[in-house]
């Protein structure tokens, strides 16, 4: 298996907190990693890496990837996915965010790769833990999420590495994907 070292943003770059929640004080630090802490009340906050889930989506031996409709990465490719919720397993939240997204019911999926990520969400950075997983699919959504995806489409995956994604863990996993699978 390929090892990918992502170029993702440093999520120490934005202060989540300019005071500590417990005590008021503008004592908060940081510790460039995950943790901040107040010296003065022993307040601690672990910002880890919130669960993704995104598909390598097949259909008719082709890749289908989404023009994002907003930010982050408004314009830019993407696998369709989301965000795992609060009591799902990572298989749920892909299941439930495809279905959201495009409108398709994943019967099966299996999963593929994790890969590190941020996401820049209105200022703030979130460390995401992206968990990627393939999907084959019989029928092409006739509709889609248009408030989430601007267009939907199919690309050869030997050339999908080549375009442009919104994040980086994406781009590294078709590379993968096709790598792995001689589709090139």
């Amino acid at each position: 298996m390929d090892i990918y070292i992502l170029n993702v943003i440093p999520y120490n770059e934005t202060m989540i907190f300019s005071h500590c929640p417990t005590c008021t004080l503008k004592t908060l630090e940081y510790d460039d990693i995950k943790r901040y802490y107040c010296p003065e009340c022993d307040f601690t906050y672990y910002h880890n890496p919130a669960a993704a889930v995104a598909g390598i989506i097949l259909f008719n031996n082709k890749l289908l990837l989404i023009k994002r409709a907003k930010d982050p990465g408004k314009g830019k490719l993407d696998l369709p996915g989301g965000f795992v919720d609060p009591g799902e397993s990572a298989e749920d939240g892909l299941k439930r965010e495809i279905h959201e997204e495009l409108g398709i019911h994943v019967t099966s999926c299996k999963y593929f790769m994790s890969l590190p990520n941020t996401y820049d969400y209105k200022g703030i950075i979130y460390p995401t833990c992206d968990l990627i997983f393939e999907i084959t699919i019989e029928t092409f959504p006739g509709e889609w999420e248009k408030d989430e995806i601007e267009d939907v489409i199919l690309v050869h995956p030997a050339s999908a590495a080549a375009l442009e994604f919104a994040f980086p863990s994406g781009k590294a996993a078709i590379g993968s994907f096709v790598k792995q699978r001689n589709l090139s």
